[in-house]
């Protein structure tokens, strides 16, 4: 299973961004593309990643 990072509303946008994150670099995609957005092993790396981009609020999606 791998995480990626989702917007907390209603309609989720995905995040997509660089490897390393960039505080305040992120594009957000209107659909999810799976060759667009970073995996993540576990919520903890996707956390650290959200936090790097100074994200507030998230949420987590697993896919597998």
């Amino acid at each position: 299973m791998s995480y990626i990072l989702a917007t907390t509303h209603d309609k989720v946008k995905w995040y997509r961004f660089s490897i390393p994150p960039v505080k305040g670099s992120y594009e957000l995609l209107n659909e999810l593309d799976l060759t667009q957005v970073p995996y993540h092993k576990d919520e903890e790396s996707a956390k650290k990643a959200a936090q790097a981009l100074g994200l507030t609020t998230w949420r987590y999606v697993k896919v597998g």
